[in-house]
């Protein structure tokens, strides 16, 4: 009996798994349409958000680590692709910052928006300045720090304003999320 209830809740976890794979994707889809086409229209100093981070940092947060390092790496190529960038160092970065987002979950609560800001801040910090550091060794330019550290200001700050303005729907999808990944996890509020 306790075999058949084994397969039965395995059977579903790979189910959902699927399920929130699907609309992850489509979600990354309507981000990339965002990003692509509705904020370089308005930009703030000249930089937009990177909606990606955000996007990486919430599956880690509220997924788990496989999905966070999984759709890292396929929206970092996807990302790659589409800018003409070189391939492989977005989908490394994203991948890291999934993985991260697992540990902060550990470390910080995740209602709190106080938290979540932090956590946004961080990874942004660590996604660009990895990407900028990693590029200029590939494509063998100067670092130029200054510029570099006043772009990562604006997109730091343009993140956190999205993130803040959207924290209460990014808590809500991210405990559904939470709850059908996490089936057992005693810690999962009900909103």
């Amino acid at each position: 009996m306790k075999k058949i209830k084994n397969r039965r809740k395995a059977k579903v976890n790979i189910l959902a798994l699927i399920i929130i794979s699907v609309v992850l994707f489509l979600v990354f889809q309507i981000l990339y349409f965002f990003q692509a086409n509705i904020f370089p229209l308005i930009p703030i100093a000249g930089v937009v958000p990177n909606l990606f981070i955000i996007f990486i940092l919430v599956i880690g947060l509220y997924g788990n680590n496989f999905l966070a390092m999984f759709y890292g790496i396929v929206c970092g190529i996807w990302i790659d692709t589409l800018y003409g960038e070189v391939i492989g160092i977005t989908p490394a970065m994203l991948c890291l910052i999934g993985f991260i987002a697992t540990w902060f979950d550990t470390l910080w609560s995740k209602d709190e928006k106080i938290s979540i800001i932090i956590m946004i801040v961080l990874s942004t910090l660590f996604f660009e300045f990895g990407s900028y550091f990693i590029k200029s060794i590939v494509l063998e330019f100067d670092l130029e720090l200054v510029t570099f550290f006043k772009i990562l200001l604006w997109e730091e700050l343009y993140n956190v304003l999205i993130t803040i303005i959207f924290f209460s729907v990014i808590k809500k999808l991210g405990y559904i999320m939470e709850r059908k990944l996490k089936r057992n996890n005693m810690y999962t509020v009900e909103l």
